[in-house]
């Protein structure tokens, strides 16, 4: 089955938790780590707790790592929030752990290539060896397609990344929006295509949510079609990027559940 929910509107309160399973009628959650106001014994305990008690699936944990950076140190405390967050995925009854490659050159373009070329066999280094943990915790990493100047600037990255670290507990988290917007001159959607293929999750981009249309930015019948040949059986995560989230998410979750079950 396909599970749809909102992202952007989890802040990790528990109000808006309610507003998943009562209002929009939703299926589960993503978890995202930024949004978090703390990882205290008894916090985590209330959350996983209502999470049940409202009949909601993690989907899927999202951690905000970054092996990019300049610093040797902060790229060892990004590993080491890696291997926190595998645990916690687990312990939150998920298989999959979203997780970044970085971004080098600290999104300068006059520093990209080098500092790219310099950090990318630390980054698959860093990835392998926190693939090899979460295969012990049973949790597949979901490597988003994030650009903005990262080490996935192109499908071509991506794949290289998963030839590189070569293990099956390293997978894709495929955000639509990336290849067919923000990136579309350089990817588009031959490199969905591509990507869709290694994909455990799916981050289903909004920008413009229209209840019709899906989205003013992206063709998302042409994404639904795509879904529909390949038979897509995983998650599909709202990923909201816009201005109005209480007027326009509810409009993207309605399209995708009416489009999704005809």
């Amino acid at each position: 089955d396909i599970l749809i929910k909102s992202r952007r509107e989890f802040e990790a309160e528990m109000g808006i938790v309610n507003t998943v399973s009562n209002e929009a009628k939703l299926e589960g959650v993503e978890l995202l780590d930024i949004h978090f106001p703390s990882l205290s014994k008894d916090y985590l305990a209330q959350l996983k707790n209502q999470l049940a008690q409202l009949g909601l699936e993690v989907a899927c944990c999202s951690v905000s790592n970054d092996f990019g950076k300049a610093e040797l140190k902060a790229r060892e405390e990004n590993e080491k929030l890696v291997e926190k967050w595998i645990e916690l995925a687990q312990w939150f009854g998920t298989d999959t752990l979203r997780v970044f490659a970085g971004w080098p050159g600290e999104q300068n373009p006059e520093k990209y290539e080098q500092e790219k070329a310099q950090l990318w066999q630390e980054m698959i280094e860093r990835l392998s060896r926190l693939s090899e943990k979460a295969e012990k915790f049973r949790v597949v990493l979901a490597l988003e397609n994030h650009n903005h100047l990262g080490f996935t600037q192109t499908v071509e990255d991506l794949l290289k990344i998963l030839k590189e670290v070569n293990s099956p507990w390293l997978r894709v988290c495929l955000d639509t929006g990336d290849y067919l917007v923000d990136t579309l001159e350089i990817n588009g959607f031959r490199a969905l295509e591509r990507a869709l293929d290694y994909a455990k999750i799916i981050h289903a981009k909004f920008y413009q949510a229209d209840e019709e249309r899906g989205d003013l930015k992206q063709d998302w019948f042409q994404i639904i079609s795509l879904l529909r040949r390949r038979s897509w059986a995983g998650y599909l995560s709202i990923e909201y990027e816009g201005a109005e989230p209480s007027d326009e998410v509810p409009k993207a979750v309605r399209f995708l559940q009416n489009h999704l079950a005809s």
